[in-house]
């Protein structure tokens, strides 16, 4: 197939993650993919280009963006769009209006937006995102769940060298439990919860460590989580690594995945930790949460419950090493039967070829 895939943001979050995965998982089934980015630089354009992809780096905007998207579409004999995230989807659907070429969207965070009543697919990545699809009127034909999938090989093979340099850069023989929170540094991510837990986990006993990966380490909210390990008296037990690329690493040395977001998606991190075979800590009532409900591999925040209830499950978990073997196994399989590139491929080719045949 010739699949134009469209994404309006240029940035290091999620969704672009899932985005560069989509895109480099098409390209290696042997399709013929063509993106459009917004911005000719920028962390999405430049990870395209290495991947050896055609990108085109677009404002998104205007009369002149569409002719472009038009003539591209016709040259690259184009089958199906598929976009990512609002600017692109409502750019999407015009071009496929004017082209007839049936276009695809990817539903990235849990916010609905006017424009998925005219696509043909909506691809929602968790049942809670579906469910608000329904809630806002959105066919239900028209839409279904797809989770993204991973590099799990990636994740249960990470590298010796990196991994051992990290080992020795946390002090990680110091510490009886590792959590590691993957997320941007924003207020709705939780990283309160987080520290909260290693305190409560501090109070029964353990010697807990968390690892915080992600950035920006400035700001109001990166001052006011140093202020409040300070005040709980955890300042040693917390480790912010900033943006990296070592996240199987840094995850081969953690025993639990955190992540009791507010309004999110689903957290492909979670599945990550997965992979990594670490328990994860997902937000009642979140996306991640039905990766715990469905797999049975892990814990749930409840925040009319605190967290002094959950640090009592995590610091059970590790006393019991049969049953925190037994759950991490379980996390590997679920990843390696239902998480991979390969499996995320499938899925979307069976959406690519219903839109297609009408």
């Amino acid at each position: 197939m010739n699949i134009l895939q469209m994404i309006s943001k240029n940035d290091r979050y999620g969704a672009q993650r899932i985005f560069l995965d989509q895109v480099a998982t098409l390209q290696a089934r042997g399709h013929n993919v063509v993106v459009a980015t917004r911005g000719q630089e920028g962390y999405v354009t430049d990870s395209v280009r290495k991947l050896g992809v055609e990108c085109h780096g677009l404002v998104m905007k205007g009369i002149g963006d569409l002719l472009f998207l038009r003539r591209l579409a016709r040259e690259k004999e184009i089958d199906v769009i598929h976009t990512t995230l609002d600017r692109a989807d409502y750019l999407g659907i015009v071009l496929s209006w004017v082209t007839g070429i049936p276009a695809v969207t990817t539903m990235m965070v849990p916010r609905c937006h006017p424009g998925f009543r005219f696509a043909r697919k909506v691809i929602a990545l968790s049942d809670m995102q579906r469910k608000l699809l329904t809630e806002k009127k959105i066919s239900t034909k028209k839409t279904l769940v797809i989770r993204p999938g991973i590099d799990v090989e990636r994740f249960t093979k990470p590298d010796a060298a990196i991994k051992e340099a990290w080992k020795t850069k946390l002090a990680i023989d110091k510490f009886s439990t590792v959590f590691c929170h993957i997320s941007s540094l924003l207020t709705r991510k939780g990283h309160s919860v987080s520290v909260e837990l290693v305190s409560e986990c501090k109070k029964r006993g353990e010697e807990p460590l968390l690892i915080i990966v992600g950035d920006p380490l400035q700001g109001v909210y990166y001052k006011s989580l140093l202020q409040q390990s300070k005040k709980l008296g955890i300042e040693n037990n917390i480790f912010f690594t900033g943006w990296t690329r070592d996240i199987p690493e840094l995850l081969s040395l953690s025993h639990f995945t955190v992540l009791p977001s507010e309004n999110e998606a689903l957290g492909v991190v979670l599945m990550e930790g997965m992979a990594a075979g670490t328990p994860i800590i997902a937000r009642e009532g979140e996306g991640g949460a039905e990766l715990i409900g469905e797999y049975g591999t892990g814990f749930q925040y409840t925040p009319a419950e605190g967290v002094a209830s959950l640090a009592q499950k995590v610091v059970d978990l590790r006393k019991d090493r049969i049953r925190f073997r037994e759950l991490s196994d379980r996390c590997r399989m679920a990843a390696h039967e239902d998480f991979t590139l390969t499996r995320f491929g499938e899925r979307l080719e069976n959406v690519y070829q219903e839109v297609i045949q009408g």
